[in-house]
């Protein structure tokens, strides 16, 4: 463990280090290039050099110098370590309300993220912000345990008139929800046949919109209107949208059309 938590020192301690060995990942270079590709100056440099081919990170010939298989491994997996650690500060607080599903996701690709949460000013900041991508967006996939009525009554609009592909699924329970509010439902009637109805506890509430994976924080992973809402995290990065997709299709699959029947007339 020692040996381990000095190899990380040797890098934590130094910006200097990082940036002579991650020019290294390039490929082999003198102690001038790295100096002008980096701004180390010239006597850190060397001593960077000096030291990290002491640890057999690197090795040199004559004025060149490159990684070793260790080095690189050791300054990649560091890189990695960073930038997981940039999204996970780049969450903040919002790291409370990460749906457990979310947590099989590289915190790396949360490092650009946005998260809208509420504010005194504008208490409903997250909600708007999730209902202007339902107005702008051409393509629409949920995977929800609930719905606001006012997001029904964008969606059904853009749904009817043909400027949204809709497709979502939605927990079973939720329909218990409508029967008991037929003017809620009526919301439903033109959309029905575009939904799913999953008879489980769906997680996590996500949308798919365009290409952006918007991810609702709550304080919990409580299920109907019992969930508290605390902000809105939207996301475009590669492997969020693949993990979302993947998500969606896996409950899309264990879900049942639903039937219109099931709804009621106002």
């Amino acid at each position: 463990m020692d040996a381990t938590l000095d190899d990380i020192q040797f890098l934590a301690n130094s910006a200097n280090r990082i940036q002579i060995l991650e020019e290294l990942t390039s490929g082999a270079a003198s102690r001038r290039e790295l100096q002008d590709a980096t701004g180390v100056p010239r006597s850190t440099a060397a001593r960077v050099l000096d030291d990290a081919e002491a640890r057999d990170w690197v090795r040199s010939e004559g004025s060149r110098y490159w990684l070793t298989s260790l080095g690189e491994a050791m300054i990649t997996e560091f890189r990695r370590y960073l930038a997981a650690t940039e999204g996970i500060r780049h969450l903040g607080p919002a790291i409370d309300w990460l749906p457990d599903p979310a947590w099989e996701l590289d915190f790396r690709c949360f490092r650009e993220a946005e998260i809208t949460t509420p504010t005194e000013t504008n208490p409903t900041a997250h909600f708007d912000r999730a209902i202007d991508h339902f107005r702008g967006s051409d393509s629409y996939r949920g995977l929800t345990q609930n719905s606001l009525p006012e997001y029904m009554k964008t969606i059904r609009g853009r749904v009817v008139t043909g400027q949204l592909d809709f497709e979502g699924v939605i927990e079973a329970n939720f329909i218990d929800v409508l029967r008991d509010d037929p003017e809620r439902a009526a919301l439903w009637q033109d959309i029905a046949e575009r939904m799913w109805l999953y008879d489980g506890r769906v997680p996590l509430n996500i949308h798919i919109i365009d290409g952006t994976i918007l991810i609702w924080l709550c304080d919990d992973n409580q299920t109907g209107d019992d969930v508290l809402v605390k902000g809105l995290l939207e996301c475009t990065h590669s492997d969020v949208v693949s993990w979302a997709e993947s998500l969606y299709e896996e409950y899309r699959a264990g879900a049942e059309p639903l039937d219109p029947a099931l709804l009621p007339s106002e």
